[in-house]
């Protein structure tokens, strides 16, 4: 669906001009978060006089255009998820279905204390029974972690935002960068 259609099949349902409270419920936000898009200038704005005072008033069409250009960036990050999930099965095939940290050390380039504290913290998800983590049966190996939770983890924005990366892993993201720019001009985006 285009802008056209979408402003088209919901423009009737609002006035011209909304105030930023009607503009939070419009978006289904708070009105802090309204103010903020005022103020970093993703939604205009403009002010009228009043008998009451300076009011501001902000267009509809505007409203509409950002809450659109929204569902089309979610729509390519759920495309773009979909296609990490698929480039690391791919790069993890020849892993085992449940994983030891020394894998996913392997995987990533990360350190141990780096891969535990993922785990501590729970953006990466350990096998556990009674809420204890499995440990390795090989002593010294580490925690155990499934090979979809992992997969999980490395599309999680968590992990592609991570500032300081191995070089395995910025190796990993150009290659999966390539490989989506590919797939985008083949789409015809």
């Amino acid at each position: 669906m285009n802008f056209n259609e979408y402003f088209s099949s919901m423009v009737h349902h609002y006035p011209e001009y909304v105030t930023r409270k009607e503009m939070a419920v419009i978006l289904g936000i708070c009105e802090s978060k309204a103010y903020s898009l005022e103020k970093q200038g993703k939604i205009p704005y403009e002010y009228t006089n009043t008998f009451e005072g300076k009011r501001q008033k902000i267009k509809t069409v505007d409203i509409l255009l950002y809450q659109y250009e929204q569902m089309r960036f979610n729509e390519l990050e759920n495309e773009y998820v979909e296609a990490l999930r698929r480039y690391f099965k791919k790069q993890l095939k020849a892993y085992p279905n449940v994983l030891r940290t020394s894998d996913v050390k392997q995987f990533t380039g990360y350190v141990k204390t780096t891969i535990n504290n993922w785990i501590i913290r729970n953006d990466l998800k350990a096998l556990c029974y009674k809420n204890q983590r499995i440990k390795s049966p090989r002593r010294g190996k580490g925690t155990l972690i499934t090979k979809d939770s992992f997969i999980d983890f490395l599309a999680s924005p968590y992990y592609r935002s991570i500032a300081r990366k191995t070089a395995l892993h910025k190796e990993q993201e150009q290659e999966y960068t390539q490989l989506f720019i590919r797939f985008l001009s083949k789409r015809g985006a």
